[in-house]
């Protein structure tokens, strides 16, 4: 509204400066059609057409424009040129692209119109170039500033709608981020405490069947050995999140203990009595199965190749790798398995594979996209030092579960090849 007041005022006083002689004679070479006066109402509706130049840009270019541009061809006021840059301006500064185009073809065809008329005035050269001064003032201008107007708008919103895509893009990074953190310290917490907590259980279960107390005293032991490392791995776990030169938590974790929790699992799945009086303790879980990790006996639970221990041939990362993998399998057998229960681990030149292997009762296995972490944590863990993994029935017996992982000696993680590579 204040500019269409201010181009009212413009208009008045414009018309008032032509009454005292100051004004045009028109483009019409018979001079101007009609008094200052008729001139003034006729283009203050043009004036009152500009209020709308943002919310309505094509009613200034038709109203404005064809009430100026009649006022140029036969008034006698300059406020008709005033307005006629206006009615042009706006459209192209503030309408649609369609609209904004539409503006200068219409620029365009009153420019053919002014030239054609001045061309017809007495001593045509200079009033060719008269005219020509008219288009570029008049409609050349208006044109050019209101498109590069249009084009400063639209690189302002293409700025703010990138801002505003790069800031939704770092909160997503943001989100991502601690989605992967929190993945990560539930993937480290279920793979420190799970194994050790079964343990516990299974232990704390067995001593209740043993009728001999030495036998008790034993599995209770182990229990509280095993509690006490899943205390240990737990401050372990909360340094590594607290402390920014850690990276790894420090797993109290070894074959023997694996190998106790198996023999501790068939012990107490078959109701023996007295049985576990014949073992030691080894490990952090217990020393059940301490004679089975050698692989001397082929009725062992456990089965492990000596040089998967040796550092030169097998490197630690790959063998906590595969301590973490098979503390998780042994974990899910106990959990879900029936005896018997076996864990292989053997080691050629090439590679390294792990087996684990349980009865199950078919129709009753928990699917690979299951809420549970095993299934997932063992084959991230796998993936994450360049293996591979699988699990499901054995083809070669349906009742019998098999999860198989298989690693080269060598980390081929991505970010080992990537360093190999540079």
């Amino acid at each position: 509204m204040l500019v269409a007041a201010v181009y009212a005022a413009v208009v008045v006083s414009l018309g008032s400066l032509s009454g005292l002689g100051v004004g045009t004679q028109g483009l019409l070479i018979d001079g101007p059609v009609w008094s200052s006066s008729t001139s003034t109402l006729l283009l203050l509706p043009a004036a009152a057409a500009t209020a709308l130049r943002h919310r309505a840009p094509a009613v200034t270019l038709v109203v404005t424009g064809l009430l100026s541009f009649a006022e140029v061809l036969g008034g006698s006021t300059i406020g008709g040129y005033v307005l006629l840059f206006e009615a042009l301006w706006s459209p192209v500064a503030y309408g649609s692209r369609r609209l904004a185009r539409v503006a200068s073809g219409v620029g365009i065809a009153i420019s053919l119109v002014m030239l054609g008329m001045t061309s017809t005035w007495p001593q045509p050269g200079p009033s060719i170039i008269l005219g020509l001064m008219l288009i570029v003032v008049v409609v050349g201008t208006p044109l050019a500033w209101g498109w590069e107007v249009r084009h400063l708008h639209l690189a302002r919103e293409t700025a703010e709608r990138l801002a505003a895509a790069e800031q939704e893009l770092a909160s997503e990074r943001a989100e991502r981020a601690v989605e992967t953190e929190r993945r990560r310290l539930a993937q480290d917490l279920h793979d420190v405490l799970s194994g050790h907590l079964s343990a516990v259980a299974l232990h704390a279960g067995l001593a209740a069947q043993l009728p001999a107390a030495d036998a008790r005293d034993r599995s209770l032991a182990t229990a509280r050995e095993s509690a006490q490392a899943a205390l240990r791995d737990l401050r372990s776990v909360i340094t590594m999140l607290t402390d920014e030169n850690a990276t790894e938590p420090e797993v109290t974790l070894s074959w023997e203990a694996l190998a106790a929790r198996l023999d501790a699992g068939s012990a107490h799945s078959m109701g023996i009595s007295g049985g576990a009086g014949g073992h030691g303790t080894a490990g952090a879980d217990g020393a059940d199965g301490a004679d089975g990790a050698d692989g001397a006996d082929d009725g062992s639970l456990a089965r492990i190749d000596p040089v998967v221990e040796d550092p030169a041939r097998v490197d630690p990362t790959l063998r906590a790798a595969l301590l973490r993998i098979g503390a998780e399998a042994v974990a899910n057998s106990l959990a879900h398995g029936r005896t018997p229960r076996r864990l292989e681990v053997l080691a050629d030149t090439d590679e390294v594979s792990l087996t684990c292997t349980n009865t199950f009762t078919p129709g009753h296995v928990r699917a690979d996209d299951s809420p549970g972490l095993g299934l997932t944590t063992m084959r991230s863990r796998a993936l994450a030092v360049g293996g591979s993994l699988s699990a499901g029935p054995d083809p070669a017996d349906p009742r019998t579960w098999r999860v198989e992982v298989r690693v080269p000696m060598r980390d081929r993680s991505p970010l080992s090849v990537e360093e190999d590579a540079s």
